[in-house]
């Protein structure tokens, strides 16, 4: 079904006996969605949302996905942080990403445009959504950046909740990867916030953004944070690909 030219809002399919589904789709609004595929196996699910029509405080979704594969099935979702537009519908905001849940998953990744905004309390609302926190083995966060930024005000909408306390209980997450990474210091609160929610954490894989160097300060911070946590394999990356450093190979010297 492809529906790219148009606007959808209800899905409605009994297929008792279907075990692919491809799926495009626009909308314009809330969709309501109804599967009856029990023997569904393989999909490939992409839902367009229109700017503003969905969102959460200053985060509007743009653009949510989910696929299966042989190994995994991932959900993949982009969303962009906007001064135009603020919602404080977080339960519609939550229920319509549960919607499109079809399958079951076991990768998330997080596609984000925070226009220099804080990202932090957005990304740990998705991952405390009982279907996301029970479920994910893997994360992957790709932070979207401009050659400009402004650095968001104080008392920004971005900075509304309490996130950096929050105890989310992820508890088969194994791996994380956050491409794009800065090194600012609500960055570095979002590491440590995986480490203190992940228990069976194996590896943590970290790919700088372009302004930071090897020899940039936020490199050492990076370092320090990465020491308290020796159980699991962290490796840090240049923008360029450049392979920097494993802590799980400074330990083992």
């Amino acid at each position: 079904m492809d529906s790219e030219n148009l606007w959808a809002r209800p899905v409605g399919i009994v297929a008792p006996m279907l075990k692919q589904l491809t799926l495009f789709l626009h909308a314009y609004n809330q969709v309501t969605i109804s599967i009856l595929a029990p023997m569904l196996e393989n999909v490939s699910w992409q839902c367009l949302y229109g700017t503003g029509t969905i969102g959460f405080g200053l985060w509007t979704l743009e653009k949510l996905s989910l696929h299966t594969a042989e190994k995994h099935s991932s959900l993949q979702i982009h969303a962009c942080n906007s001064w135009f537009t603020f919602s404080d519908e977080e339960a519609n905001f939550a229920q319509e990403i549960e919607k499109h849940m079809i399958v079951e998953f076991s990768a998330l990744e997080l596609h984000l445009s925070a226009m220099g905004h804080v990202f932090g309390a957005f990304v740990s609302h998705l991952l405390g959504l009982n279907r996301i926190r029970s479920a994910i083995r893997r994360l992957k966060v790709t932070l979207l950046r401009l050659e400009e930024e402004e650095m968001c005000p104080a008392n920004c909408p971005c900075e509304s909740t309490n996130w950096r306390t929050q105890i989310i209980s992820l508890i088969a997450l194994e791996e994380v990867e956050i491409d794009g990474f800065r090194g600012d210091a609500h960055e570095h609160d979002f590491l440590k916030l995986i480490f203190s929610c992940a228990p069976i954490l194996k590896r943590m894989i970290v790919r700088l953004s372009d302004e930071v160097s090897s020899s940039n300060d936020r490199c050492t911070e990076i370092y320090d944070i990465f020491r308290g946590y020796s159980s699991v394999k962290c490796n840090v990356y240049l923008s360029s690909g450049k392979y920097m450093f494993c802590m799980h190979d400074l330990y083992a010297l």
